[in-house]
């Protein structure tokens, strides 16, 4: 799998619009501003939305599973 780079801004996008990665930051504690949580969370970020992008896991996989 071919590793892209994303901004934070993409990452944002993707925490508000995929369930799991909305889940993993809302289930964090102590709670953290959003901001923050990406910031600690880009490679597990990257990962999902690489992963996604290239056609190897559906959408909101992280909820669902397969």
């Amino acid at each position: 799998m071919q590793r892209s780079t994303h901004n934070d801004e993409e990452r944002r996008q993707w925490v508000d619009n995929d369930e799991g990665l909305y889940d993993l930051w809302r289930s964090e504690r102590p709670r953290k501003s959003q901001r923050q949580w990406i910031r600690e969370n880009r490679a597990l970020i990257d990962d999902c939305i690489d992963r996604v992008v290239g056609g190897n896991q559906p959408a909101h996989y992280l909820k669902y599973g397969r």
